[in-house]
């Protein structure tokens, strides 16, 4: 993957004078391939001289749409421009002066944002905690400067051009925009946010980041959307479902029945939805925390579900031994669950 903080418009000096506008990661070796004849049809016919201006941005829709409105301009105010450019940085000359341009969007704003937080050391610690996205889509910026940024993004008139906007390229932007969806207060609005995010999480990591506090303003409807979450047969929608169940109805409002539904809440490898192993792990792992902090908050009706001596021959009580084995090993690493509860569960492991 390129550069995803490298996008630029330039302008070529061509032989007989003329300009060429386009758009590259790489300006250098764009213009080694326009003077081999392998750029474009236009610099194949007349061959650029050298580049005379570039922009950077941090999006490639943000420099493709400054390229474009750049072409549609009479020569005269092309060169207006670029003599501006010798004194002001190409891509302010474009913000101020390009018309429609102005100011960036709020995607370009995500972007510059992350890259003035890149950790590079960061990014090969996170990599190796989110296995299963292709690393080269972590950029390595630290929770709280995500967090500073969907403050600034929400406090934006555009932010809707980013939130409309899943999936996003980079692991960073769909953590800004899973804490933006965090920054609404409104039940119907951050509900409707998280339904329309939901389908394009792909890791434990952004899943865990969504809001379930707003969901406690109408708690019978959330439960009911719960329900349907937990039917979806994705992984990352049914984990989400789960943790709403662990962070909203594990103490006074918890009920038996939401036991039954995190034990019964599955995925089996291939078939018709075709679950991958990652997919089974990460939605097991969150079944496994489930239960041991209902360990911790609900002993009496969580403990038949890891003792099967304790469960007698009600086989609904029994979870899946894979998810059994790591929910115990939870609740024996907790420092919530006292020590004789603790050796109980060793004997039943």
């Amino acid at each position: 993957m390129a550069n995803p903080f490298e996008h630029n418009m330039y302008v070529l000096l061509c032989g007989d004078g003329s300009l060429y506008t386009g758009y590259a990661v790489d300006v250098e070796a764009r213009l080694a391939a326009h003077r081999t004849g392998r750029g474009a049809r236009y610099t194949k016919a007349y061959e650029p001289v050298c580049v005379v201006a570039r922009a950077r941005f941090y999006s490639k829709q943000r420099a493709m749409s400054a390229e474009a409105r750049f072409k549609r301009l009479s020569r005269g105010e092309k060169d207006r421009l670029l003599a501006l450019a010798e004194r002001t940085p190409f891509e302010d000359v474009l913000r101020r002066e390009l018309p429609g341009f102005g100011d960036d969007t709020a995607c370009e704003f995500v972007r510059r944002s992350l890259a003035a937080h890149v950790d590079n050391g960061y990014q090969a610690f996170l990599a190796s905690l989110i296995p299963n996205i292709d690393p080269r889509r972590i950029v390595g910026v630290r929770t709280p400067e995500l967090r500073k940024i969907a403050r600034e993004l929400v406090r934006r008139d555009d932010a809707d051009g980013f939130l409309r906007e899943p999936p996003h390229q980079l692991f960073e932007e769909m953590q800004v925009h899973a804490f933006a969806i965090g920054l609404e207060r409104d039940y119907d609005a951050a509900l409707a946010r998280i339904e329309a995010f939901l389908p394009y999480i792909d890791n434990w990591a952004t899943c865990d980041q969504l809001p379930a506090r707003v969901l406690e303003a109408r708690l019978e409807e959330t439960l009911a959307h719960v329900g349907r979450w937990l039917e979806s047969g994705r992984c990352y929608i049914m984990r989400f479902a789960i943790r709403v169940l662990m962070a909203q109805f594990l103490d006074e409002r918890f009920e038996l029945r939401f036991l039954d539904l995190v034990a019964g809440a599955r995925l089996s490898l291939g078939g018709e939805r075709g679950a991958s192993r990652d997919d089974v792990y990460y939605l097991n792992m969150m079944r496994a925390w489930y239960f041991a902090e209902a360990v911790v908050k609900q002993p009496a009706a969580a403990l038949p579900y890891l003792e099967r001596e304790s469960a007698g021959d009600d086989a609904a009580l029994f979870l899946d031994e894979w998810t059994r084995r790591k929910a115990i090993q939870k609740a024996i690493e907790s420092r919530r669950v006292p020590p004789e509860l603790k050796g109980r569960l060793r004997r039943s492991r």
